[in-house]
């Protein structure tokens, strides 16, 4: 009988042992599975929110955010300062072949974007890109000596999957914008959609005088790809100081920080 006590005892506390054991490899478990680390190690990111400002969610932290946005840690990183640009004979003029487009202007809760039609192209040095879309960022993106403009608008072309280029224009306060002028009453203050049957003229929306600084670089937002040639025009266009301040409410300060130039060189093409 006392040997029976024995063993039942021994038997009994195997069993605590195990089932304690077992406790602790949950625990450890759902430590590894937290929402934090299924976030950190997840690759497919269209669901993964991220901000323009401070935070978690803000650009010094988009390349934790999502394994999909870790090249918004590399070393090819957009915007940039842009200073002591060297002018490089090899660089051609802007070659465009722009149509007009239907107007079809999409806030997403980043931007201000207008969606064109397919067929608006431009050469690039030898290279042809078509026109995907274009939209804005107030503060600009880039800097230009350290400095600020209140507005920039980026096009976006694409030749392949893997080679973008982006022109960005800077915007000045001066006289009214024509297409401000029409249709910044239409631009969606939150996320929506507005479309009309009136087609706006592409060629309009940049400056006479076409010269440009380029570098390689990245797109500006996650997941922050380095695959884009980058146009920055040398001379801005003109906003009224009412237009300006309008439509920098709307964009809340969507611009990410400039990046390290991390041993690039900026070229200058002038005209």
């Amino acid at each position: 009988m006392k040997k029976i006590t024995i063993i039942s005892i021994i038997l009994l506390s195997l069993i605590v042992i195990v089932s304690c054991s077992n406790e602790q490899k949950k625990a450890n478990n759902t430590h590894e599975i937290s929402p934090k680390n299924q976030v950190t190690n997840k690759k497919d990111c269209n669901n993964v929110h991220w901000s323009h400002h401070k935070g978690h969610d803000g650009p010094e932290n988009w390349k934790n955010l999502c394994e999909g946005f870790s090249d918004c840690g590399g070393n090819s990183q957009s915007p940039i300062d842009i200073n002591n640009a060297e002018i490089d004979q090899e660089l051609k003029a802007l070659d465009f072949n722009y149509n007009k487009t239907n107007v079809d202007i999409i806030n997403n809760e980043h931007t201000v974007q207008f969606n064109v039609d397919k067929g608006n192209k431009v050469n690039l040095n030898g290279k042809e890109y078509e026109l995907l879309q274009f939209h804005y960022h107030a503060l600009s993106e880039h800097t230009i000596n350290g400095k600020h403009y209140p507005i920039e608008v980026h096009f976006v072309h694409k030749h392949s999957d893997n080679d973008l280029a982006v022109l960005g224009v800077m915007f000045v306060e001066g006289k009214k914008n024509e297409l401000f002028e029409k249709y910044l009453d239409k631009f969606p203050t939150e996320k929506g959609e507005y479309k009309s049957g009136e087609t706006i003229d592409l060629l309009n929306l940049f400056p006479e005088n076409k010269s440009y600084f380029y570098y390689n670089g990245s797109l500006t937002t996650p997941p922050c790809t380095e695959i884009v040639n980058w146009y920055v025009l040398k001379n801005p266009v003109e906003a009224s100081k009412e237009q300006i301040e309008k439509f920098s409410k709307i964009l809340n300060n969507n611009y990410r920080p400039v990046q390290a130039l991390n041993g690039r060189t900026v070229k200058l093409y002038k005209e």
